[in-house]
């Protein structure tokens, strides 16, 4: 009988969780090719570029990952591997400093002059393949490559990809993005040295084997515990609990393993020392919370001003086939089902009221402005739209905690 150790159990799934090394299934090939590509870069001095898409949370920079580790110890040659992410590099200048970090040796970079970038980057590449070993391989990977063509006249991608094109120094261009759309992003100058190379990731492709992966993930290959496995195989696939109803869900929902891994999280969490297994109650509640509606939450903690104010929103939105409205007209309508309750209702609210919260609604984006060229306008005046669907928020005011003529009042939007 396999003896339980719960420590090392949990200490090997939470390796396994947070481990970046999960590339998706099915890639081989793909992997292989971008294995070709990038050796071809580093031992022969080929210039290529190549950009991965596909949803977030599918294993891009997994597999670009797995597949950087597998050249580096196969090939002959060092490379510098240089990685940029769109959401730090918010401009040419700054993509440029955190290239000249990772080129440039420390004691050159004060005396840098980074104002042009052609230059600059002709200087690094050049101080790169100065030393007697001769010339370096440099392997770019461009996180989040869409926010990049972004970027002032796209300098950074047209020197990149010009740089891949020429023989000087042998450099490879990895891009990995969530826009399908991202080759209309790109310049007519700059997708024209581009290698026009894309490779498409997506999720598992079957539920059988999301579920196979939520298996490999709880019961890795260096944990050899069967009596887990099994018990792990039993409540995935048991009809016993809605495990299994659950997590289709949540794949139809979302194909993302790192989604997955987050709602496995709470399973390692809570395994117990004394008698390691999975608590069937707290997956069950975590997979629910992937559906929560962050909307219903937010509008069920509203108050009763404020429901009052949304509902006259959704009746001015419904009564003008979704045009947009100001706060005149919002407080005239809630004026209009004060007066007809006859006192039944509170009345209107001061217009201090009103605006605090009319604001607290935007910054909660459940409104949003028409533009932002209206920061002349006065707030009553300023056009706004409702930022939720009305059969959504009139499902979701029926479970508010409010009066049956005001809850009379929400349904009656459906009405016009």
């Amino acid at each position: 009988m396999v003896k339980w150790d719960a420590g090392s159990l949990k200490s090997i799934i939470f390796k396994e969780l947070h481990s970046s090394s999960c590339v998706p299934k099915g890639t081989e090939k793909i992997q292989h090719q971008l294995y070709d590509l990038l050796l071809n870069t580093v031992d022969r001095g080929e210039g290529n570029s190549v950009l991965f898409v596909g949803p977030r949370g599918t294993g891009k920079s997994a597999l670009v990952n797995y597949t950087i580790d597998k050249v580096k110890s196969a090939c002959k040659n060092d490379f510098i591997l240089v990685y940029l992410n769109g959401f730090v590099c918010i401009d040419d200048q700054q993509a440029l400093k955190e290239i000249a970090k990772e080129l440039c040796p420390k004691s050159e970079l004060a005396d840098l002059n980074l104002n042009s970038f052609a230059s600059t980057m002709t200087f690094l590449l050049e101080t790169l393949n100065s030393g007697d070993k001769g010339r370096q391989s440099v392997i770019f990977v461009l996180d989040e490559f869409d926010l990049f063509t972004q970027h002032h006249n796209q300098h950074l991608l047209y020197n990149l990809f010009d740089l891949s094109q020429s023989k000087s120094t042998p450099l490879a261009v990895v891009g990995l993005t969530s826009r399908q759309d991202v080759m209309e992003l790109m310049e007519k100058r700059v997708k024209s040295r581009f290698s026009h190379r894309q490779f498409f990731i997506f999720g598992p492709p079957t539920f059988e084997e999301y579920i196979a992966i939520a298996h490999e993930i709880l019961c890795p290959d260096s944990l050899s515990l069967p009596s887990w496995s099994t018990h792990v195989k039993e409540v995935l696939n048991s009809t016993d609990n809605k495990i299994k109803t659950y997590l289709e869900r949540v794949y139809n929902f979302n194909r993302s393993v790192k989604l997955l891994k987050n709602c496995l999280t709470w399973v390692a969490v809570d395994i117990d020392s004394s008698s390691p297994k999975i608590n069937v109650d707290l997956f069950e509640e975590k997979l629910i919370e992937v559906f929560k509606d962050s909307k219903a939450v937010l509008i069920r903690s509203l108050s009763k001003l404020e429901c009052c104010i949304l509902i006259a929103m959704a009746r001015l939105s419904t009564k003008h086939a979704n045009q947009p409205f100001n706060l005149e007209m919002v407080l005239f309508e809630y004026k209009e089902f004060v007066t007809f309750e006859g006192g039944k209702i509170d009345a209107i609210p001061n217009h201090d009221l009103a605006v605090q919260a009319l604001e607290k609604m935007i910054k909660s984006q459940l409104v949003r402005t028409l533009s932002s060229r209206q920061s002349k306008v006065q707030k009553d005046y300023k056009l706004m739209y409702l930022n939720i669907d009305i059969m959504d928020l009139t499902n979701i005011l029926k479970t508010c905690n409010l009066q049956s003529n005001v809850q009379k009042w929400a349904q009656s939007v459906l009405t016009f």
